[in-house]
Protein backbone atom coordinates (compact mmCIF):
# COMPACT_ATOMS: atom_id res chain seq x y z
CA UNK A 1 0.00 0.00 0.00
CA UNK A 2 1.44 3.23 -1.08
CA UNK A 3 2.45 5.91 1.28
CA UNK A 4 -0.76 8.07 -0.15
CA UNK A 5 -3.38 5.41 1.38
CA UNK A 6 -0.94 5.12 4.41
CA UNK A 7 -0.92 8.32 5.91
CA UNK A 8 -4.42 9.33 5.70
CA UNK A 9 -5.46 6.58 7.83
CA UNK A 10 -2.34 7.21 10.30
CA UNK A 11 -4.23 10.78 10.38
CA UNK A 12 -7.40 9.59 11.04
CA UNK A 13 -6.44 7.17 13.61
CA UNK A 14 -5.13 9.89 15.79
CA UNK A 15 -8.08 12.15 14.83
CA UNK A 16 -10.03 9.54 16.25
CA UNK A 17 -7.45 9.16 19.51
CA UNK A 18 -7.92 12.55 20.40
CA UNK A 19 -11.93 12.16 19.99
CA UNK A 20 -11.86 9.02 22.42
CA UNK A 21 -9.78 11.34 25.27
CA UNK A 22 -12.68 14.09 24.73
CA UNK A 23 -15.07 11.44 25.93
CA UNK A 24 -13.46 9.81 28.48
CA UNK A 25 -11.66 13.14 30.32
CA UNK A 26 -13.53 16.14 29.18
CA UNK A 27 -10.64 17.65 30.03
CA UNK A 28 -10.30 19.77 26.17
CA UNK A 29 -11.55 22.90 25.09
CA UNK A 30 -13.54 23.79 21.76
CA UNK A 31 -11.32 25.78 20.43
CA UNK A 32 -8.27 22.82 21.06
CA UNK A 33 -10.91 20.28 19.10
CA UNK A 34 -11.33 22.96 16.25
CA UNK A 35 -7.26 23.27 16.24
CA UNK A 36 -6.65 19.47 15.95
CA UNK A 37 -9.70 19.15 13.44
CA UNK A 38 -7.74 21.69 11.20
CA UNK A 39 -4.13 20.69 11.68
CA UNK A 40 -5.14 16.81 10.74
CA UNK A 41 -6.88 17.99 8.31
CA UNK A 42 -4.42 20.03 6.36
CA UNK A 43 -2.33 17.35 7.01
CA UNK A 44 -4.75 14.53 5.15
CA UNK A 45 -5.49 17.05 2.05
CA UNK A 46 -1.21 18.23 1.48
CA UNK A 47 -0.42 14.37 1.82
CA UNK A 48 -1.57 14.16 -1.89
CA UNK A 49 1.86 16.36 -2.41
CA UNK A 50 4.12 14.27 -0.62
CA UNK A 51 6.58 13.74 -3.75
CA UNK A 52 6.60 17.04 -4.23
CA UNK A 53 10.01 19.18 -3.63
CA UNK A 54 10.52 20.95 -0.71
CA UNK A 55 11.28 24.48 -1.32
CA UNK A 56 13.83 26.15 0.76
CA UNK A 57 13.73 28.30 3.56
CA UNK A 58 13.98 31.47 2.65
CA UNK A 59 12.92 33.06 6.39
CA UNK A 60 15.36 35.12 8.38
CA UNK A 61 16.21 33.76 11.64
CA UNK A 62 15.48 35.79 14.51
CA UNK A 63 18.92 36.79 16.21
CA UNK A 64 17.61 39.03 18.63
CA UNK A 65 18.36 38.75 21.98
CA UNK A 66 15.55 36.97 24.35
CA UNK A 67 14.43 35.06 21.06
CA UNK A 68 13.78 31.57 21.57
CA UNK A 69 15.58 29.52 20.89
CA UNK A 70 15.81 25.44 19.26
CA UNK A 71 14.42 23.63 21.94
CA UNK A 72 12.23 25.97 23.39
CA UNK A 73 8.82 26.84 23.32
CA UNK A 74 7.75 30.34 22.07
CA UNK A 75 5.36 31.86 24.48
CA UNK A 76 1.67 32.04 23.88
CA UNK A 77 -0.77 34.87 25.12
CA UNK A 78 -3.56 33.43 27.19
CA UNK A 79 -5.39 36.14 26.08
CA UNK A 80 -5.63 34.01 22.15
CA UNK A 81 -6.78 31.02 24.01
CA UNK A 82 -10.69 30.12 25.10
CA UNK A 83 -11.50 29.83 28.78
CA UNK A 84 -11.25 26.61 29.32
CA UNK A 85 -14.58 24.70 29.78
CA UNK A 86 -15.97 20.97 29.50
CA UNK A 87 -16.90 19.71 25.96
CA UNK A 88 -20.85 19.63 25.43
CA UNK A 89 -22.75 17.25 24.00
CA UNK A 90 -23.33 18.60 20.73
CA UNK A 91 -20.06 19.71 20.08
CA UNK A 92 -18.45 16.11 20.53
CA UNK A 93 -21.13 15.37 18.39
CA UNK A 94 -20.06 17.84 15.59
CA UNK A 95 -16.52 16.28 15.72
CA UNK A 96 -17.95 12.95 15.21
CA UNK A 97 -19.81 14.15 12.10
CA UNK A 98 -16.95 16.06 10.52
CA UNK A 99 -14.67 12.87 11.04
CA UNK A 100 -17.26 10.56 9.33
CA UNK A 101 -17.18 13.11 6.59
CA UNK A 102 -13.25 12.83 6.10
CA UNK A 103 -13.67 9.36 6.45
CA UNK A 104 -16.63 9.47 3.45
CA UNK A 105 -14.25 11.03 1.17
CA UNK A 106 -10.80 8.76 2.01
CA UNK A 107 -13.26 5.45 1.31
CA UNK A 108 -14.39 7.25 -2.29
CA UNK A 109 -11.19 7.87 -3.22
CA UNK A 110 -9.80 4.63 -2.22
CA UNK A 111 -12.90 3.06 -4.14
CA UNK A 112 -12.88 4.40 -7.28
CA UNK A 113 -9.51 5.52 -7.80
CA UNK A 114 -7.40 2.45 -6.60
CA UNK A 115 -7.87 -1.51 -7.84
CA UNK A 116 -8.05 -3.86 -5.13
CA UNK A 117 -7.46 -7.96 -4.43
CA UNK A 118 -8.19 -10.27 -2.43
CA UNK A 119 -4.59 -11.43 -2.19
CA UNK A 120 -1.21 -8.98 -3.28
CA UNK A 121 -0.76 -8.95 -6.98
CA UNK A 122 1.82 -8.02 -9.35
CA UNK A 123 0.87 -6.97 -13.21
CA UNK A 124 3.65 -6.89 -15.45
CA UNK A 125 3.13 -6.37 -19.52
CA UNK A 126 5.58 -6.33 -22.60
CA UNK A 127 4.87 -4.96 -26.44
CA UNK A 128 6.80 -5.81 -29.28
CA UNK A 129 6.99 -3.12 -32.12
CA UNK A 130 8.99 -4.23 -35.23
CA UNK A 131 10.35 -3.96 -38.33
CA UNK A 132 11.63 -6.49 -40.88
CA UNK A 133 13.21 -6.30 -43.99
CA UNK A 134 14.59 -9.04 -45.48
CA UNK A 135 16.78 -9.70 -48.93
CA UNK A 136 17.84 -12.81 -50.60
CA UNK A 137 21.39 -11.80 -52.60
CA UNK A 138 21.81 -15.49 -54.29
CA UNK A 139 20.10 -18.23 -55.80
CA UNK A 140 16.49 -16.87 -55.31
CA UNK A 141 15.19 -15.47 -57.83
CA UNK A 142 12.47 -13.68 -55.44
CA UNK A 143 11.78 -9.88 -54.67
CA UNK A 144 12.55 -8.34 -51.29
CA UNK A 145 9.61 -9.88 -49.03
CA UNK A 146 8.78 -9.90 -45.40
CA UNK A 147 9.24 -5.93 -45.25
CA UNK A 148 6.87 -4.03 -43.20
CA UNK A 149 5.52 -3.14 -39.87
CA UNK A 150 4.80 -6.12 -37.21
CA UNK A 151 2.83 -5.97 -33.94
CA UNK A 152 4.97 -8.81 -32.75
CA UNK A 153 3.91 -9.93 -29.31
CA UNK A 154 2.13 -8.81 -26.27
CA UNK A 155 2.47 -10.74 -23.39
CA UNK A 156 0.53 -10.08 -20.02
CA UNK A 157 1.82 -11.41 -16.37
CA UNK A 158 0.04 -11.98 -12.87
CA UNK A 159 2.29 -12.64 -10.46
CA UNK A 160 1.03 -12.85 -6.62
CA UNK A 161 1.24 -14.45 -3.58
CA UNK A 162 -1.21 -17.40 -1.89
CA UNK A 163 0.26 -18.30 1.51
CA UNK A 164 2.94 -16.09 3.21
CA UNK A 165 5.28 -17.66 5.93
CA UNK A 166 6.33 -14.82 7.94
CA UNK A 167 8.98 -16.87 9.93
CA UNK A 168 10.52 -18.76 7.85
CA UNK A 169 9.67 -17.68 4.60
CA UNK A 170 8.20 -20.70 3.03
CA UNK A 171 5.54 -18.96 0.86
CA UNK A 172 2.74 -20.46 -1.54
CA UNK A 173 2.87 -17.82 -5.03
CA UNK A 174 1.87 -18.57 -8.19
CA UNK A 175 2.62 -16.94 -11.68
CA UNK A 176 0.14 -16.77 -14.74
CA UNK A 177 1.06 -15.17 -18.05
CA UNK A 178 -0.93 -14.81 -21.52
CA UNK A 179 1.11 -13.85 -24.86
CA UNK A 180 0.02 -13.26 -28.47
CA UNK A 181 1.89 -13.69 -31.08
CA UNK A 182 1.82 -14.87 -35.00
CA UNK A 183 1.87 -13.13 -38.11
CA UNK A 184 -1.58 -13.82 -39.40
CA UNK A 185 -3.45 -13.92 -36.51
CA UNK A 186 -2.55 -12.73 -32.37
CA UNK A 187 -4.40 -15.64 -30.52
CA UNK A 188 -4.06 -14.91 -27.24
CA UNK A 189 -2.76 -18.45 -25.57
CA UNK A 190 -1.44 -19.29 -21.70
CA UNK A 191 2.43 -19.22 -21.69
CA UNK A 192 3.39 -19.55 -17.55
CA UNK A 193 0.97 -21.06 -15.31
CA UNK A 194 2.83 -22.52 -12.17
CA UNK A 195 2.41 -22.86 -8.02
CA UNK A 196 5.60 -22.47 -6.53
CA UNK A 197 6.34 -23.58 -2.79
CA UNK A 198 9.28 -23.07 -1.08
CA UNK A 199 10.50 -26.16 0.63
CA UNK A 200 13.67 -24.75 2.61
CA UNK A 201 12.91 -21.16 4.32
CA UNK A 202 13.76 -17.86 1.97
CA UNK A 203 13.96 -15.24 4.64
CA UNK A 204 18.01 -16.02 5.80
CA UNK A 205 20.10 -14.96 2.20
CA UNK A 206 23.06 -16.96 3.81
CA UNK A 207 21.46 -20.60 3.86
CA UNK A 208 20.07 -22.26 0.72
CA UNK A 209 17.05 -22.14 -1.15
CA UNK A 210 14.61 -24.98 -2.27
CA UNK A 211 10.90 -24.56 -4.29
CA UNK A 212 8.83 -26.68 -5.87
CA UNK A 213 7.03 -25.71 -8.96
CA UNK A 214 3.83 -27.38 -10.58
CA UNK A 215 2.15 -26.27 -13.39
CA UNK A 216 3.05 -25.08 -17.53
CA UNK A 217 6.95 -23.77 -17.09
CA UNK A 218 10.22 -23.39 -18.72
CA UNK A 219 11.86 -26.35 -18.67
CA UNK A 220 15.30 -25.73 -17.14
CA UNK A 221 17.62 -26.69 -20.25
CA UNK A 222 20.54 -24.80 -21.44
CA UNK A 223 20.83 -20.51 -21.02
CA UNK A 224 19.36 -18.91 -23.76
CA UNK A 225 16.30 -21.43 -23.67
CA UNK A 226 15.51 -20.15 -20.40
CA UNK A 227 15.33 -16.71 -20.42
CA UNK A 228 12.40 -14.99 -20.66
CA UNK A 229 10.73 -13.08 -23.76
CA UNK A 230 11.64 -9.57 -21.92
CA UNK A 231 15.39 -10.37 -21.40
CA UNK A 232 16.64 -12.14 -24.85
CA UNK A 233 19.29 -10.46 -26.01
CA UNK A 234 18.57 -10.40 -29.94
CA UNK A 235 15.32 -9.93 -31.50
CA UNK A 236 15.08 -13.90 -32.57
CA UNK A 237 16.04 -16.29 -30.60
CA UNK A 238 18.78 -19.26 -31.43
CA UNK A 239 17.96 -21.65 -33.89
CA UNK A 240 18.74 -24.41 -31.86
CA UNK A 241 16.70 -22.81 -29.04
CA UNK A 242 13.62 -21.85 -31.49
CA UNK A 243 10.77 -24.20 -33.62
CA UNK A 244 13.86 -24.85 -36.73
CA UNK A 245 15.55 -26.22 -34.23
CA UNK A 246 16.03 -28.28 -30.60
CA UNK A 247 12.44 -25.88 -29.73
CA UNK A 248 14.15 -25.46 -26.09
CA UNK A 249 12.64 -22.32 -25.53
CA UNK A 250 9.27 -23.76 -25.33
CA UNK A 251 7.18 -24.55 -22.05
CA UNK A 252 5.73 -27.30 -21.30
CA UNK A 253 3.44 -28.99 -18.15
CA UNK A 254 4.95 -30.67 -15.33
CA UNK A 255 6.91 -30.30 -12.32
CA UNK A 256 9.94 -28.90 -11.21
CA UNK A 257 12.30 -28.96 -8.40
CA UNK A 258 14.98 -26.14 -8.12
CA UNK A 259 17.70 -24.36 -6.05
CA UNK A 260 20.92 -23.56 -4.73
CA UNK A 261 23.58 -24.17 -3.22
CA UNK A 262 26.82 -22.88 -0.68
CA UNK A 263 25.60 -18.90 -1.32
CA UNK A 264 28.42 -15.93 -1.12
CA UNK A 265 26.96 -13.39 0.38
CA UNK A 266 27.52 -9.60 1.49
CA UNK A 267 25.02 -8.09 2.79
CA UNK A 268 26.47 -4.26 2.24
CA UNK A 269 25.66 -5.00 -1.44
CA UNK A 270 22.35 -6.95 -1.23
CA UNK A 271 24.94 -9.29 -2.89
CA UNK A 272 23.90 -13.02 -2.70
CA UNK A 273 25.59 -15.66 -5.37
CA UNK A 274 25.02 -19.35 -4.90
CA UNK A 275 28.05 -21.12 -5.95
CA UNK A 276 25.90 -24.20 -7.13
CA UNK A 277 22.53 -23.94 -8.86
CA UNK A 278 20.32 -27.07 -10.03
CA UNK A 279 17.19 -27.81 -11.50
CA UNK A 280 15.08 -31.13 -12.40
CA UNK A 281 12.01 -31.85 -13.81
CA UNK A 282 9.30 -34.30 -14.89
CA UNK A 283 7.36 -33.03 -18.13
CA UNK A 284 4.49 -34.67 -20.39
CA UNK A 285 6.66 -34.02 -23.14
CA UNK A 286 3.94 -32.67 -25.58
CA UNK A 287 4.79 -29.10 -25.41
CA UNK A 288 2.66 -26.03 -24.33
CA UNK A 289 -0.90 -25.99 -24.26
CA UNK A 290 -0.56 -29.54 -25.04
CA UNK A 291 -2.03 -32.82 -23.30
CA UNK A 292 0.38 -35.98 -22.93
CA UNK A 293 -0.02 -38.19 -26.17
CA UNK A 294 1.63 -41.15 -24.26
CA UNK A 295 2.03 -42.65 -20.65
CA UNK A 296 6.10 -41.79 -20.95
CA UNK A 297 7.32 -38.77 -19.12
CA UNK A 298 10.27 -36.67 -20.38
CA UNK A 299 13.00 -35.94 -17.73
CA UNK A 300 15.04 -32.48 -17.45
CA UNK A 301 18.32 -32.04 -15.37
CA UNK A 302 20.95 -29.26 -14.93
CA UNK A 303 23.19 -27.90 -12.81
CA UNK A 304 25.16 -24.28 -13.10
CA UNK A 305 28.39 -23.45 -11.00
CA UNK A 306 28.88 -19.81 -10.44
CA UNK A 307 32.15 -18.65 -9.24
CA UNK A 308 32.36 -18.20 -5.64
CA UNK A 309 33.86 -14.97 -5.37
CA UNK A 310 32.85 -11.71 -3.25
CA UNK A 311 30.86 -8.45 -5.00
CA UNK A 312 34.50 -6.67 -5.87
CA UNK A 313 35.70 -9.52 -7.62
CA UNK A 314 36.43 -8.83 -11.72
CA UNK A 315 35.57 -12.64 -12.06
CA UNK A 316 31.71 -11.72 -10.85
CA UNK A 317 29.36 -13.48 -13.41
CA UNK A 318 31.30 -16.35 -14.45
CA UNK A 319 28.98 -19.54 -14.74
CA UNK A 320 29.25 -22.77 -16.28
CA UNK A 321 26.44 -24.81 -16.82
CA UNK A 322 25.54 -28.51 -18.21
CA UNK A 323 22.02 -29.53 -18.92
CA UNK A 324 20.34 -32.92 -19.87
CA UNK A 325 16.97 -33.65 -21.43
CA UNK A 326 15.56 -37.48 -22.06
CA UNK A 327 12.01 -37.98 -23.30
CA UNK A 328 9.94 -40.70 -25.10
CA UNK A 329 7.92 -38.86 -27.56
CA UNK A 330 4.73 -40.24 -29.67
CA UNK A 331 6.46 -40.68 -33.79
CA UNK A 332 3.56 -40.12 -35.98
CA UNK A 333 3.19 -42.71 -39.19
CA UNK A 334 4.34 -40.79 -42.56
CA UNK A 335 1.51 -43.13 -44.38
CA UNK A 336 -2.35 -42.43 -43.60
CA UNK A 337 -3.68 -44.94 -41.14
CA UNK A 338 -0.18 -46.21 -39.95
CA UNK A 339 0.78 -47.30 -36.49
CA UNK A 340 2.14 -44.37 -34.10
CA UNK A 341 5.03 -46.10 -31.28
CA UNK A 342 7.02 -44.62 -29.03
CA UNK A 343 10.76 -43.16 -29.56
CA UNK A 344 13.40 -41.62 -27.96
CA UNK A 345 14.55 -37.91 -27.74
CA UNK A 346 18.17 -37.02 -25.84
CA UNK A 347 19.21 -33.33 -25.67
CA UNK A 348 23.01 -32.81 -24.23
CA UNK A 349 24.03 -29.36 -23.11
CA UNK A 350 26.76 -26.92 -21.63
CA UNK A 351 27.26 -23.13 -21.55
CA UNK A 352 29.90 -20.64 -20.23
CA UNK A 353 28.91 -17.18 -19.81
CA UNK A 354 30.96 -14.32 -18.49
CA UNK A 355 28.62 -11.56 -17.80
CA UNK A 356 29.89 -9.27 -15.02
CA UNK A 357 28.53 -5.65 -13.69
CA UNK A 358 31.98 -3.68 -13.23
CA UNK A 359 33.12 -4.84 -16.56
CA UNK A 360 31.67 -3.39 -19.65
CA UNK A 361 32.70 -6.30 -21.84
CA UNK A 362 30.85 -9.83 -21.69
CA UNK A 363 30.29 -13.29 -23.57
CA UNK A 364 27.99 -16.35 -23.85
CA UNK A 365 28.71 -19.12 -25.18
CA UNK A 366 26.81 -22.49 -25.50
CA UNK A 367 26.93 -25.88 -27.46
CA UNK A 368 23.76 -28.37 -28.18
CA UNK A 369 23.71 -32.15 -29.17
CA UNK A 370 20.60 -34.32 -29.72
CA UNK A 371 19.31 -37.60 -31.26
CA UNK A 372 15.61 -37.94 -32.17
CA UNK A 373 13.32 -41.01 -33.45
CA UNK A 374 11.51 -40.53 -36.67
CA UNK A 375 9.42 -43.50 -38.92
CA UNK A 376 10.86 -43.30 -41.87
CA UNK A 377 8.50 -45.42 -43.75
CA UNK A 378 6.45 -48.47 -43.65
CA UNK A 379 2.09 -48.36 -41.24
CA UNK A 380 2.95 -51.72 -39.35
CA UNK A 381 4.99 -52.10 -36.12
CA UNK A 382 6.40 -54.79 -38.34
CA UNK A 383 7.26 -53.09 -42.09
CA UNK A 384 7.97 -49.17 -39.82
CA UNK A 385 11.66 -48.32 -40.23
CA UNK A 386 12.70 -46.05 -37.56
CA UNK A 387 15.47 -43.96 -38.19
CA UNK A 388 17.22 -42.05 -35.50
CA UNK A 389 18.96 -38.24 -36.60
CA UNK A 390 21.73 -36.51 -35.16
CA UNK A 391 21.96 -32.75 -34.88
CA UNK A 392 23.72 -29.91 -33.16
CA UNK A 393 23.73 -26.05 -32.72
CA UNK A 394 26.13 -23.66 -31.07
CA UNK A 395 25.92 -19.82 -30.65
CA UNK A 396 28.80 -17.70 -29.36
CA UNK A 397 27.72 -13.85 -28.03
CA UNK A 398 30.56 -11.10 -27.45
CA UNK A 399 29.27 -7.51 -26.31
CA UNK A 400 30.32 -4.32 -25.05
CA UNK A 401 28.33 -2.25 -22.36
CA UNK A 402 28.94 1.09 -21.77
CA UNK A 403 26.83 3.77 -20.51
CA UNK A 404 25.79 6.15 -17.45
CA UNK A 405 25.85 3.14 -15.07
CA UNK A 406 29.80 2.72 -15.46
CA UNK A 407 30.58 6.03 -14.32
CA UNK A 408 31.25 6.03 -10.47
CA UNK A 409 28.42 6.86 -8.10
CA UNK A 410 26.55 8.03 -10.95
CA UNK A 411 23.75 5.69 -10.35
CA UNK A 412 23.52 6.08 -6.86
CA UNK A 413 22.26 9.95 -6.95
CA UNK A 414 19.31 11.24 -5.91
CA UNK A 415 17.15 11.23 -9.59
CA UNK A 416 13.30 11.16 -10.47
CA UNK A 417 11.18 7.94 -10.07
CA UNK A 418 11.19 7.51 -13.62
CA UNK A 419 14.91 7.98 -14.45
CA UNK A 420 17.37 5.22 -15.58
CA UNK A 421 21.28 5.00 -16.17
CA UNK A 422 21.24 4.87 -19.75
CA UNK A 423 22.70 1.36 -21.10
CA UNK A 424 24.61 0.94 -24.35
CA UNK A 425 25.41 -2.17 -26.01
CA UNK A 426 27.01 -3.18 -29.54
CA UNK A 427 27.31 -6.86 -29.83
CA UNK A 428 27.79 -9.73 -32.61
CA UNK A 429 26.11 -13.10 -32.07
CA UNK A 430 27.35 -16.77 -34.27
CA UNK A 431 24.66 -18.86 -34.47
CA UNK A 432 24.83 -22.49 -35.66
CA UNK A 433 22.81 -25.05 -36.45
CA UNK A 434 23.21 -28.68 -38.16
CA UNK A 435 19.93 -30.50 -38.72
CA UNK A 436 21.55 -33.87 -39.64
CA UNK A 437 25.42 -33.71 -38.82
CA UNK A 438 25.25 -37.24 -41.50
CA UNK A 439 25.28 -34.83 -44.17
CA UNK A 440 21.77 -34.95 -45.47
CA UNK A 441 20.21 -32.31 -42.94
CA UNK A 442 20.27 -28.40 -43.62
CA UNK A 443 22.90 -26.13 -42.72
CA UNK A 444 22.07 -23.22 -40.84
CA UNK A 445 24.93 -20.24 -40.19
CA UNK A 446 23.86 -16.63 -39.32
CA UNK A 447 26.45 -13.84 -37.99
CA UNK A 448 23.87 -11.22 -36.07
CA UNK A 449 25.48 -7.59 -35.35
CA UNK A 450 23.40 -5.60 -33.10
CA UNK A 451 22.90 -2.80 -30.92
CA UNK A 452 20.60 -2.86 -27.72
CA UNK A 453 19.74 1.19 -26.28
CA UNK A 454 18.55 0.83 -23.12
CA UNK A 455 16.95 4.19 -21.97
CA UNK A 456 13.92 3.35 -19.62
CA UNK A 457 13.05 0.50 -16.77
CA UNK A 458 11.10 -1.17 -18.98
CA UNK A 459 12.41 0.25 -22.49
CA UNK A 460 14.87 -1.14 -25.23
CA UNK A 461 15.15 -0.41 -28.71
CA UNK A 462 17.11 -3.28 -30.50
CA UNK A 463 18.80 -2.89 -34.05
CA UNK A 464 19.75 -6.82 -35.46
CA UNK A 465 21.09 -6.91 -39.22
CA UNK A 466 21.29 -10.77 -39.94
CA UNK A 467 23.30 -12.34 -42.16
CA UNK A 468 22.18 -15.82 -43.26
CA UNK A 469 24.13 -18.72 -44.71
CA UNK A 470 21.47 -21.85 -45.26
CA UNK A 471 22.83 -24.59 -46.91
CA UNK A 472 21.29 -28.70 -47.83
CA UNK A 473 22.69 -30.96 -49.89
CA UNK A 474 21.49 -29.84 -53.20
CA UNK A 475 20.56 -26.14 -52.18
CA UNK A 476 22.44 -22.99 -51.01
CA UNK A 477 20.82 -19.55 -50.10
CA UNK A 478 21.80 -16.31 -48.42
CA UNK A 479 19.59 -13.76 -47.12
CA UNK A 480 20.47 -10.58 -44.82
CA UNK A 481 17.92 -9.35 -43.18
CA UNK A 482 17.11 -5.94 -40.67
CA UNK A 483 15.31 -5.78 -37.82
CA UNK A 484 14.34 -2.50 -35.90
CA UNK A 485 12.33 -3.59 -32.59
CA UNK A 486 11.31 -1.68 -29.48
CA UNK A 487 10.21 -3.57 -26.29
CA UNK A 488 8.43 -1.78 -23.68
CA UNK A 489 6.14 -2.77 -20.65
CA UNK A 490 5.17 -1.64 -17.68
Amino acid sequence: MSKFIIKPILFLGELAFFVSIIQNHKIYTMSKIKLIILVLGGLLIGNANVHAAKGPNTEPQNTQPGSSTVGEENPVSSETLEPARPVTREELEGVRSELAVVNDKLNYQLTNNIPSTTRSLQINGIFQNRYNDVTYSSNQNTLPYSNGFVFNQVVLSFRGNLKRDYEEGRNVDYVVSFAASGATSYNLQATDVYLQYSILQSLDIEKAYMYVQFGQQKIPFGLEPQVLEAFTPTVNLATFAGPGGFNLAARDIGIQLRGDLFPSVDVGYNYRNPFIQYAFGVFNGSGQNALDSNSEKDVVGRIVLNAPVDYNSIWRGLSLGTSIYSGEPTLASPTTGGVTQVGSKKRYGVDLAYVPVSNPIGITAEYVSGKSDSILSGNTLANEVIKTTYSSGSTVTLFYNFGEQFLKNYDNQSRHDDWWPTTYQPFVRFDHYNSDTSGAGTKTSVVTYGFNWFFAPTTKFQLNYNVSDIKTASTSSKNNQLQLQFQYGF
